[in-house]
């Protein structure tokens, strides 16, 4: 059985706990304890993002973000754990006043650490430095099922959130890895 399999499997008896989030993050805590081993597990090439698990409860992704990519500011609607086990996961944190996106903040999730995002976030994200990131999602409900939204850069008009749009929304950064 693979680590990835076998954290998912965690990771589901965790999120029946009375306290899932509190539980997840321990075994996330874990998880970045063996960070050799999931990148050992994490091929180089192939997608960036990787759907490991949904269901009512939790959805579980494999997320690369690339430093030269910077993906579209976006929501997710349920709280999310990101535990990053290489390089390091930036998020622009936006707020809307009006029909307008105004940036509010950043947090990085750095090698061997965890954020938590609130379930009314908003962010773009890319790789912070010259390496892609590589990290464990967990967000507490049906992502792929979810009525989400994308904000668009130029008229911060919202779109939904479809793969077509996502992929159509994604900047450039200059910051290509050497």
């Amino acid at each position: 059985m693979s680590t990835f399999q076998t954290l998912v499997d965690r990771i589901r008896e965790a999120a029946e706990e009375p306290d899932p989030r509190g539980a997840v993050r321990a075994v996330l805590g874990d998880a970045l304890e063996e960070a050799e081993a999931l990148r050992g597990e994490t091929p180089p090439d192939g997608p960036d993002e990787i759907n490991l698990y949904e269901d009512d409860r939790v959805s579980i992704w494999r997320s690369r973000f690339q430093p030269d990519v910077l993906m579209p500011a976006h929501e997710h609607q349920v709280p999310v754990l990101i535990a990053c086990y290489s390089g390091a996961e930036k998020s622009l944190l936006y707020a809307r006043n009006g029909e307008v996106l105004q940036q509010t903040g950043t947090v990085i999730a750095k090698e061997g650490e965890i954020i938590e995002l609130p379930e009314d976030a908003i962010h773009k994200v890319t790789a912070e430095g010259t390496r892609p990131s590589e990290a464990l999602h967990v967000y507490f409900g049906p992502l792929t099922r979810l009525d989400r939204a994308l904000f668009d850069p130029e008229s911060g008009k919202t779109l939904p959130f479809t793969m077509a749009n996502f992929e159509a929304l994604k900047q450039s950064t200059g910051n290509a890895a050497g």
